[in-house]
């Protein structure tokens, strides 16, 4: 018969009463809690029929607690015969295995405080990621480097979700009686499951398409799931608590290590991994810029060993390509964005059309060449227009003229 077993355990402050519940129904089956993190809680079996659990929510029945416990209370709770355990959403959890412990008596009104600051906390937390959100919407700066920028996309989804979260949860504690009870006492679960999953999601499209990368970014994640296994394992292999400890604390002290060992070597081999991806894409670009639709020297003028750099910011969202070209007094660059969608792309466009006129210290003109508008700035002859999901910013060589630009860039 195994020893231990692990349940979700995912009640919010407000369900402390389910979550005392919960615990007591476990002990009724012969099971007590040993540990909760997150949504998970461990236990393992017990003979002991006198043990009882209660729930104190108090750290979280006011914003002014800072959930904090008083030392005062948990003396009370002491010379009472009861001891805390474990700490779960700020509610601490104590046991006692006194046949007929003394409980100590929580303020009135406490579960509608409780319910009433996790409403507030909610609408906090709705009211700043709404202000952050909208910073980041109206910023062109901001949004152009979240649309480029892949670990910038997931958290903005983070934001996003974070919102519809705790809209949604305001409206289960407003309501008196709520419909979804499924939903209700699923919620916290979702949350954590979802942060998670933003988790994954970024690493993988930090990493998509460099395996090698990928390895490093798992690596740590693997040893955590291995380690996890073991101590299951471990802990359905003893019989009591002192012997599961005496096996447990030698596995957990060395994955510890490891991870310690770990960790820093793994961002380690990230970085340089990236800067050898990164310049061996560079220099496979450089080696074939010929092909790539931006505007070259010779477009214009025959040269012959010039210099070339290129960059590249590429997302799920889009691709970024910046392009220069240099040779003696000439001089060619050209920022080409194509985006998944026309609606994408408008940003990106309003961006450089506001920081080029900053940094030039000159307005855009309006311009129409076959039926296409551009806006070119006279002092350097740059060159901006949007077609569909395409933004070109060009700064040919002096003596071009805008519609050689245009009319060569419309080629590609």
């Amino acid at each position: 018969m195994n020893q231990t077993c692990i349940k979700i355990f995912s009640f919010g402050p407000e369900d402390y009463h389910k979550m005392e519940n919960f615990l007591n129904k476990m002990l009724q089956q012969g099971w007590r809690l040993r540990w909760c993190k997150g949504p998970l809680a461990g236990f393992e079996r017990t003979e002991n029929k006198d043990l009882h659990y209660i729930v104190d929510p108090y750290a979280v029945s006011s914003i002014l607690n800072f959930r904090k416990f008083p030392k005062h209370r948990l003396n009370e709770y002491m010379e009472n015969g009861w001891y805390a355990i474990g700490k779960s959403k700020g509610c601490y959890i104590f046991s006692s295995d006194n046949p007929n412990p003394e409980i100590p008596a929580l303020e009135e009104g406490l579960p509608e405080s409780v319910k009433k600051t996790s409403l507030i906390t909610s609408l906090v937390f709705v009211a700043l990621l709404t202000i952050v959100l909208i910073k980041l919407f109206t910023t062109p700066a901001i949004l152009y480097c979240i649309l480029l920028t892949d670990i910038y996309i997931v958290l903005t989804g983070v934001i996003l979700f974070l919102i519809f979260y705790h809209i949604v949860n305001a409206i289960f504690l407003k309501k008196d009686r709520i419909n979804s009870i499924c939903i209700h006492s699923k919620r916290n679960l979702i949350h954590d499951v979802m942060i998670f999953s933003f988790f994954i999601l970024a690493i993988f499209l930090q990493a998509r398409n460099q395996s090698s990368m990928l390895s490093y970014l798992l690596l740590p994640i693997l040893v955590v799931a291995i380690g996890s296994i073991i101590l299951v394992t471990v802990s359905k292999g003893t019989k009591t608590s002192q012997e599961n400890n005496k096996k447990l604390i030698p596995v957990i002290c060395i994955m510890g290590l490891i991870l310690i060992i770990l960790i820093p070597l793994s961002v380690h081999r990230l970085q340089e991994n990236s800067f050898i991806n990164g310049k061996k894409r560079a220099d496979q670009l450089l080696t074939e810029s010929y092909l790539l639709p931006v505007a070259h020297l010779n477009d214009f003028v025959t040269v012959t060993g010039f210099k070339n750099a290129i960059k590249e910011n590429n997302s799920i969202l889009g691709n970024n390509t910046l392009y220069a070209e240099e040779f003696q007094d000439l001089s060619v660059f050209t920022n080409r964005t194509k985006m998944k969608s026309k609606i994408l792309a408008k940003p990106i466009f309003n961006y450089l059309f506001f920081q080029t006129q900053k940094e030039q210290n000159d307005y855009f003109k309006q311009n129409n060449f076959n039926g296409i508008t551009y806006y070119s700035l006279e002092k350097t002859n740059t060159i901006l227009y949007q077609v569909d999901n395409i933004v070109y910013l060009c700064t040919p060589p002096s003596g071009v003229t805008k519609q050689q630009v245009v009319e060569l860039l419309l080629s590609y």
